[in-house]
């Protein structure tokens, strides 16, 4: 049976089918360089960066697995089911969420709607990637466990269901494993570049890497969700909730830049913003809930980004993120070693300001004024250090006539694009010329299990970005 997703992403497609036709100049085919000129406007700067050979990520969802350790140890997957499952006394639903091509956020308002219930009813630890084949645990309360077996959806799935006690709790993870594949454009057979990236990995095993927050954190293709975290801070409700919809983004098509100024330019008349916006729910979900609060609630833009408090937290954790960024790159540009270090500025301890206090200052938010988050509780407070320098634990390697598969663990909150991108320049958008896009099971040439089922279930998600 169709969903309302699929219908919805047929139709965009359909809609952006015929304006490509008519105005093809706005649907350039790029390919974006993870290459330092542009990492350094997110304050990132890795040593050596613009010698290392260029691969392609994410040209299908599978390229990218990733699977959740719960914070017991639980290593979940995207294969057949655990054995030796059985249920415990408990009013908790558990289960092993395994999506495709859907963030964490939008699989849960997925499962909420399958389901009847709300968001919050359904916990998870942490936000998987959407361009990616993912699995996580999570938990459901208020609903039986035959309810949460019949969940039925193209985009995802559920296993190793069983009853407990307690929910998922945010935040507890262990890290993930990942399976990646890189592809590589052109010829595998030059070995002078297969040798600089192997070289360059080798490094990272022995020395580690630099803890960067890559790209996705500030959330890509606009890669701007800092500027509406800094409004936020400033307690510049409207200024951020436009910014969502206005901001030019890094890496957005041309022709969604100029809807996005054609319809800022319909304001103040917030309704006729909304029917806009609806012409595309798929591309503007967000921007789409909090104008329909601001047309319900008019002037009431703190309560319009309630509407969306987990993106919220994402914003506002970007800007900690940047300049969390900007002071290792500081440190690594000067020649020095950064601190091993270095807390977040979020926080009421004023010595997590210090290390920040010209970039909060050149900002206009020094010392911070965090009462502007009281309208957003989910937004963590607490005093929190991050290591500067980490290590991957690398489990195989594999050089394929596409690319390289490299599969390893990250701890929680390390960003596997981060780890890559020490020995890697990543490419996004259109894949070059040369660059294979056969669906390849990963895992199955690592020898670490069969995933053709998994793959079989995604078929019609599980496409190259092409």
């Amino acid at each position: 049976m169709e969903s309302d997703r699929q219908r919805m992403r047929a139709d965009e497609i359909a809609k952006l089918d015929k304006e490509r036709a008519l105005h093809p100049e706005l649907f350039p085919e790029r390919t974006w360089a993870d290459d330092n000129e542009t990492l350094e406007i997110l304050g990132i700067h890795i040593p050596d960066k613009d010698g290392l050979p260029q691969g392609f990520l994410k040209l299908v969802p599978s390229d990218f697995i990733v699977e959740e350790i719960a914070d017991t140890g639980y290593q979940t997957t995207i294969g057949e089911s655990s054995a030796g499952w059985s249920d415990e006394l408990g009013e908790t639903v558990y289960a092993t969420l395994v999506k495709c091509g859907l963030s964490t956020i939008e699989a849960v308002e997925e499962l909420a709607k399958l389901l009847g219930t709300t968001k919050d009813k359904i916990q998870y630890a942490g936000i998987k990637d959407k361009d990616a084949l993912t699995s996580q645990a999570v938990s459901f309360r208020g609903m039986t466990k035959e309810r949460v077996e019949a969940v039925n959806s193209p985009h995802l799935f559920l296993k190793d269901i069983r009853t407990g006690k307690g929910v998922v709790q945010k935040g507890g993870l262990k890290g993930n494993r990942f399976t990646i594949l890189i592809r590589i454009p052109g010829d595998m057979e030059d070995t002078g570049r297969m040798k600089k990236s192997l070289e360059a990995l080798e490094k990272v095993r022995r020395e580690g890497f630099y803890n960067f927050f890559y790209l996705q954190r500030f959330g890509t293709p606009r890669l701007n969700n800092y500027k509406w975290g800094l409004s936020i801070l400033k307690g510049e409700y409207e200024k951020a909730v436009i910014g969502l919809i206005a901001d030019p983004g890094l890496r957005e098509l041309p022709y969604f830049l100029e809807k996005r100024r054609e319809i800022i330019a319909l304001l103040p008349d917030w309704a006729a913003v909304l029917e806009k916006l609806r012409e595309f729910p798929l591309v503007f979900p967000s921007e789409i809930k909090v104008v329909e609060h601001v047309v319900n609630r008019p002037g009431d833009f703190a309560g319009a980004l309630q509407k969306i408090e987990e993106q919220v937290v994402l914003w506002v954790s970007a800007v900690a993120s940047l300049l969390y960024n900007r002071t290792i790159s500081a440190h690594i540009m000067a020649g020095m070693e950064p601190p091993k270090r270095l807390p977040l500025f979020l926080s009421f301890d004023k010595n997590d300001w210090l290390p920040y206090a010209d970039d909060l200052e050149g900002a206009g938010i020094f010392p911070p004024n965090l009462n502007t988050l009281r309208p957003f509780p989910k937004v963590s407070l607490m005093h929190k250090e991050i290591e500067t320098k980490d290590h991957a634990d690398i489990h195989a390697t594999e050089v394929i006539p596409e690319g390289i598969i490299v599969n390893f663990t990250l701890g929680k909150g390390e960003y596997a694009t981060t780890f890559l991108s020490h020995f890697i320049t990543l490419l996004n958008g259109r894949a070059p010329e040369g660059t294979g896009d056969n669906i390849i099971d990963t895992k199955q040439i690592l020898g670490q299990g069969d995933s053709s089922s998994v793959l079989e279930y995604f078929k019609e998600l599980n496409q190259p970005k092409n």
